[in-house]
């Protein structure tokens, strides 16, 4: 007698294909990928694999080439994202899908209005009161009147999942969701996964990060070029073949801290700098901070998120004025800048590079060129401009060399527009055209967010090539192995103020961690 029960399966996609420009850029080849009911599922690859076009194609943004879809075992023709809602899938991309002007209240209902209409009138107290408990039973500490414009990134990506649970959906697909998260928001998030699943939902989940697939995943699909090279039960598969099986036989290159003597003279000298923007908890965003960087440090900023580190990056890079406080900025030839006196322009003239938080909102231009982007801060040099006519020829053969040199994959040697790029491809873009200008001082926030491992590996290299180079790096990120591994020195940022200000030799995860809770 056959006891076997038959495998129920949530989603099939069976041999989809879909290319770009006019068939130049094959993004899925053939991929056939089966997520069983009430499963976490993870797809992962490299940049550039085909793991947010496939799915996208799976939500309805894009429709293939060729291939079939099936819903609970069911084929469908998703045309587009209402569709697919209606099917009860559910999607946080990568790049979030939220209106700035709107209140969170108001980004959650918008698409689900029929949940709380009646008679032409929209029962707004009945969805504040669902939504507020929504968010007491995953702990998501949201003020509902807030506006997007308002919220960090962090903050934005917990209410593209609000929006979700509002919706009920079934199927659920996180495309990078904990990429812009520290260790402890992380942690929380794994256990909300797991809560969701034992509601019954099903989870594909694209992530770069090994050791969360380990934690997460009860199987796995690894794309390499836009195919599916091999699908894995989780427990089924060790940690160095996954990372064999993502980057190759070379694997991952182990780096120490290289701890730098430094100059007497700072590069960066920031004094009492404070802001006045105040964050939900009432408390100001950056109070009081003072601290100096030198000639060829790499120094980490830890902290989590919301603490003040992404308003130290804009404050410091032009975007946001403080209240008061002084940036004094020493360039190549010795002349010292007050940079808060300073535009965004300026300062990036003077040699100061930026890898934004925000790429979206601060380092590109998303409807120009590959080529366009790679030089928006050097248009006016006179290596690809003069007299105000571009040196298409420069432009070009830059932009060929930077695609090369960094592997940005899809961008057809800088002709491709900027949208049409992976979000992985888009970072890549936005780090090479600052990493290869004219700089002695970066200041990177997530550089390495969304990146594959191999190409997380390379920044890391550029980083330290940087720093031998006696070019200083100030590195903010939520990654905390990330800090610990490339920093020579690093500063713990809570509540607005420097807590922890040490050489990297002297501070571990748990020290590092005690700090972020105290």
């Amino acid at each position: 007698m056959n006891t076997n029960k038959k495998i129920k399966y949530a989603v099939q996609m069976k041999k989809i294909t879909k290319s770009f420009c006019k068939g130049k850029i094959i993004a899925n080849n053939d991929i056939n990928i089966n997520v069983k009911y009430n499963e976490i599922h993870v797809i992962c690859g490299e940049n550039g694999a085909g793991k947010s076009t496939l799915m996208s194609i799976l939500f309805g943004l894009y429709q293939p080439d060729k291939g079939e879809i099936y819903i609970n075992e069911k084929k469908v023709n998703l045309k587009n994202p209402a569709q697919a809602n209606e099917l009860g899938l559910g999607m946080v991309h990568q790049h979030f899908k939220l209106i700035n002007c709107f209140s969170i209240l108001d980004n959650v209902i918008l698409g689900n209005e029929k949940k709380i209409a009646k008679n032409g009138l929209l029962n707004r107290k009945k969805a504040k009161i669902e939504i507020e408990k929504i968010c007491k039973e995953y702990d998501f500490k949201l003020d509902l009147s807030n506006k997007i414009s308002s919220l960090s990134i962090g903050q934005q990506q917990k209410v593209e999942i609000l929006k979700l649970l509002y919706a009920n959906a079934k199927i659920l697909i996180f495309d990078e969701p904990t990429a812009i998260l520290s260790d402890h928001e992380i942690l929380n998030f794994i256990k909300m996964l797991h809560q969701l699943k034992r509601s019954g939902k099903t989870i594909i989940f694209i992530t770069h990060k090994i050791d969360e697939i380990k934690k997460i995943a009860d199987s796995v699909t690894i794309l390499r070029n836009g195919e599916a090279i091999k699908t894995l039960a989780t427990k089924e598969i060790k940690k160095d073949k996954l990372i064999e099986l993502l980057v190759g036989k070379e694997g991952i290159k182990e780096t120490a801290n290289n701890v730098l003597k430094h100059t007497r003279h700072p590069i960066l000298d920031v004094k009492n700098l404070c802001s006045n923007k105040i964050n939900n908890n009432k408390i100001k965003i950056i109070d009081s901070m003072n601290f100096k960087i030198y000639p060829g440090e790499i120094v980490g900023v830890a902290g989590i998120e919301g603490n003040g580190q992404s308003e130290l990056a804009l404050i410091l890079t032009g975007i946001l004025k403080p209240e008061k406080g002084s940036i004094f900025y020493k360039n190549e030839e010795n002349k010292i800048f007050d940079l808060t006196k300073l535009n965004p322009n300026k300062i990036s003239k003077l040699g100061i590079a930026h890898i934004p938080e925000d790429r979206h909102k601060y380092g590109c231009i998303l409807d120009e060129t590959v080529e366009i982007n790679l030089v928006l801060n050097q248009i006016d040099n006179k290596k690809f401009s003069n007299n105000f006519f571009l040196k298409w020829k420069q432009i070009r053969l830059n932009a060929i060399n930077l695609c090369s040199k960094f592997n940005i994959l899809g961008a057809n040697n800088g002709k491709a527009k900027m949208r049409s790029l992976s979000g992985g491809n888009q970072q890549k873009v936005v780090i090479a055209r600052e990493l290869t200008k004219k700089h002695s001082l970066t200041i990177m926030v997530q550089p390495t967010r969304g990146l594959d491992i191999k190409t997380i590996n390379n920044i890391h290299d550029f980083i330290r090539y940087e720093a031998k180079n006696n070019k200083t790096v100030l590195l903010i990120s939520y990654e905390l192995d990330e800090i610990l591994k490339i920093s020579n020195r690093i500063i713990v940022i809570n509540k607005g103020k420097i807590i922890c200000d040490k050489p990297s030799k002297k501070i571990n995860r748990n020290i590092i961690g005690k700090y972020l809770v105290s």
